[in-house]
């Protein structure tokens, strides 16, 4: 596929890695490196690359059921701001003529390819950052859900939003989701048992009150025997923890333990901190990766906003395209590109009628410093597709542009 380099990745046979971003040189664990300096220091800068360094994804010899993905994490630094997603098709050419080819095809040369028409995308909003998309809102796909919610003494003036957060974010699953919820203090108490009746777990929810000490680790261990054998745990279901904690662990056990524990038996895990939480053991409990399964809030609107985030990504991510690759590159080749949405709870569509969306249009919404969001785009050639495409090539550029939200509406400064 025109990468001599590409490397087989270990328990993936027939899955290449191409390429990746940044070079982190001397740095042998980038994910440990992000987890204690971020995205946003001034060293971890020099070493991000500017994405006009890096190379377009070129596609050669492509058969019928090729396929690939490419994910990008978006991060903002400072001040909220609009991302627009733009491209560019570089080259769609015809190499030559085999003679199964000019059976069909008796054209050739540069710009005279038939791959970008014929190769099948989707780009969507990749909530876990793993370049597979989940439907399972969409699908229907079983998930077992165990809330996990901090009432020691210390959340006593904040039991209030994290009762609205807590709600918030059962209120964005559907009928395939089984939710049960546990909460602890000095030691732990399953609240309410998975069901299927959401409104159940919300009252069990709207009933807890705060007092005592802070037991992480039996919060994450009563949660995990809910989840693997509960009278209603379904053995097929997706099986995923949300731990909140607003202080330190205070009794005995090590989170960090009972978190890996809990993920090497299959469960997804993410956590958020609030307030004065203990920040490094709730990035080390969360699910790999652990920037898009960490939350931090500061406040109680940051924390309904977490949970909402965090509902969005269990209930299924958001397709913003489907179609040809020329389709795709000719949307994001206009203007500014593809309008992204900072929240996907909204009903904003960001591609309307084969065109970008008004930048400004009703729902759209600024993405949030220091939350990662990621985008994916996935190509295929179909097995149907015929000797046409045979010696074709194409490749292909995509970017992202951003503005700040302050002074802002949306629109965007597009070039006249």
């Amino acid at each position: 596929m025109g990468y001599d380099g590409a490397t087989e990745l270990e328990d993936e046979a027939g899955t290449y890695l191409l390429e990746e971003v940044p070079d982190t040189g001397d740095i042998d664990d980038w994910d440990e490196y992000v987890l204690n300096n971020g995205f946003c220091g001034e060293d971890a800068r020099e070493m991000l690359v500017n994405g006009e360094e890096v190379a377009p994804v070129h596609l050669e010899d492509v058969k019928p059921g090729d396929s690939g993905c490419l994910s990008t994490s978006l991060h903002l630094c400072s001040n909220p701001g609009y991302i627009w997603m733009n491209g560019e098709l570089v080259a769609d050419d015809d190499n030559g003529l085999t003679e199964p080819e000019s059976a069909v095809d008796d054209t050739g040369g540069e710009g005279e390819g038939d791959l970008a028409d014929a190769v099948e995308t989707r780009v969507w909003y990749d909530e876990n950052c793993d370049c597979e998309l989940d439907r399972e809102g969409a699908d229907g796909g079983e998930i077992d859900v165990v809330l996990v919610l901090d009432r020691s003494g210390s959340m006593s003036g904040s039991m209030g939003a994290m009762m609205d957060a807590a709600n918030g974010l059962i209120d964005e699953l559907g009928s395939n989701a089984n939710v049960g919820l546990v909460s602890y203090s000095t030691s732990a108490s399953l609240d309410q048992e998975l069901t299927g009746s959401h409104g159940d777990v919300q009252s069990a929810i709207n009933g807890l009150s705060g007092g005592g000490q802070t037991h992480i680790v039996d919060g994450v261990e009563t949660a995990q025997d809910e989840l693997h054998n509960g009278s209603n745990a379904r053995s097929g279901a997706d099986k995923i923890m949300v731990v909140m904690s607003d202080g330190e662990h205070n009794q005995s056990g090590d989170p960090v333990v009972a978190a890996d524990d809990a993920k090497s038996d299959g469960t997804e895990l993410y956590t958020v901190g609030f307030g004065s939480a203990d920040a490094s053991t709730l990035q080390s409990m969360a699910s790999n990766p652990w920037d898009v399964h960490y939350f931090d809030a500061a406040d109680d609107d940051e924390l309904i906003d977490a949970f909402s985030q965090i509902g969005q990504a269990i209930a299924g991510e958001r397709v913003i395209f489907e179609g040809t690759l020329a389709e795709l590159m000719g949307i994001l080749e206009t203007d500014l590109g593809i309008p992204l949405d900072g929240d996907r709870e909204t009903e904003y569509n960001e591609v309307e009628a084969g065109a970008p969306a008004a930048g400004d249009g009703e729902g759209r919404a600024c993405f949030e410093p220091g939350v990662t969001t990621c985008v994916s785009l996935e190509w295929e050639l179909p097995v149907d597709v015929g000797n046409e495409v045979q010696t074709d090539s194409v490749a292909f550029d995509v970017g992202f542009y951003g503005e700040q939200c302050r002074h802002n509406d949306g629109a965007g400064s597009t070039a006249d």
